[in-house]
């Protein structure tokens, strides 16, 4: 029992320690982290399905509190940018086929997830809560887990790509 207790603390802290990371570079945008060190470019790197690309947000027109979403061919070395705004859009997740970015984006003062189609450059508006949604991922079963304080506190949470069928998947007790 002991030990069970343990290792759900353990988790707990390390879940609250990157979403806390998230949070700060999300709201706070990028200028926390680009204060000393080298400056922040490439971010968040993600494999495409057919490991033939690599999506990734990169500051954004000189601009250290934007970033924009790039894609990289591995074999050619060409990079397309697929996000050109003075928005903060980052934690790329590629769709099962390929085709399709989902990320997180401050926009309207509100972190919100959005879907871009690579080629079309099409984006789409995935969730529209007041809370703060971050971290999405892209799962083989074509729904998108990611974390979210719409509830109050930070939860995790599914939805199709069409914006529709928000699960709650965890349900933490509040801290009074």
């Amino acid at each position: 029992m002991g030990e069970v207790r343990v290792e759900r603390n353990t988790r707990r802290v390390g879940l609250a320690v990157a979403l806390g990371g998230a949070l700060l570079v999300a709201i706070g945008g990028c200028s926390l982290l680009q204060s000393a060190g080298p400056k922040l470019q490439n971010w968040e790197p993600v494999l495409s399905p057919d490991e033939t690309r690599i999506a990734y947000a990169t500051v954004g027109g000189g601009d250290d509190d934007t970033f924009d979403l790039v894609v990289r061919d591995l074999s050619s070395g060409q990079e397309h940018q697929v996000t050109d705004d003075e928005f903060f859009n980052a934690s790329p997740s590629w769709s099962p086929d390929g085709t399709r970015l989902v990320f997180a984006s401050e926009r309207n003062d509100n972190v919100d997830l959005y879907i871009i189609d690579v080629t079309s450059l099409e984006v789409t508006r995935l969730t529209t809560h007041e809370g703060q949604e971050m971290n999405p991922h892209w799962g083989r079963d074509d729904r998108i887990l990611f974390n979210s304080n719409r509830s109050g506190q930070w939860e995790v949470f599914s939805i199709d790509p069409a914006g529709e069928n928000l699960i709650r998947l965890t349900d933490t007790p509040a801290d009074d």
